[in-house]
């Protein structure tokens, strides 16, 4: 049919006119710094027009064999955090950020504290008990991010078609902003070089 979209769920089709299929597609592609691919580094879309929380979802943070794992983790905003200590010692747990400030103190092994990370920007977590402890919390404003994999590699699905300016952070200096074309189906491809 001309103009209309079908969608098949099991056995059943049905015709969605095309003021409301979706016309999304993705964004694909690799961050690379002076020393090759970066891992860990947060890819977002900028200045996305909506409304969007995170409010009903929620992520963990964990201290494990005194490290935070993940030792980045990006959430939309309005998520809550849960801090899980995973090792039989004291860890307390603080940022003194201007976007969320918190101390909590988790004693013993399987003491947690959950907060609401509701204002856009870079959370640094640290451990008043192990200085080495270091982490960050990069609350987002829409859902259209990722985190990069071992390889530098990441993968931001269902974006609806247009232009964006995108951007990568990895925790070293200034992020990295591209403008971006995303078509209504398909993929499109970006590479940062200088992150």
């Amino acid at each position: 049919m001309i103009g209309r979209t079908t969608v098949l769920l099991g056995l059943a089709a049905f015709v969605v006119a095309p003021s409301l299929a979706r016309a999304n597609g993705e964004i694909i592609g690799m961050v690379q710094g002076g020393k090759g691919r970066v891992a860990n580094a947060v890819v977002s879309l900028v200045d996305v027009s909506g409304s969007f929380s995170g409010a009903g979802k929620s992520a963990q943070m964990n201290q494990k064999d005194k490290e935070f794992s993940p030792s980045v983790l990006p959430v939309l905003k309005g998520t809550t955090v849960r801090f899980v200590n995973s090792d039989p010692f004291f860890h307390n747990v603080f940022s003194s950020s201007t976007v969320k400030q918190f101390n909590v103190s988790q004693e013993k092994v399987g003491d947690t504290s959950e907060m609401v990370f509701d204002k856009p920007g870079i959370v640094p977590i640290r451990c008043h008990i192990h200085a080495s402890m270091k982490a960050y919390v990069v609350v987002l404003p829409n859902p259209y991010f990722a985190l990069t994999n071992a390889n530098g590699l990441f993968r931001i699905s269902n974006v609806p078609a247009g232009t964006y300016t995108i951007k990568a952070w990895t925790g070293h200096g200034a992020p990295e902003t591209q403008t971006i074309q995303v078509p209504a189906s398909g993929e499109a491809k970006v590479i940062f070089k200088g992150a």
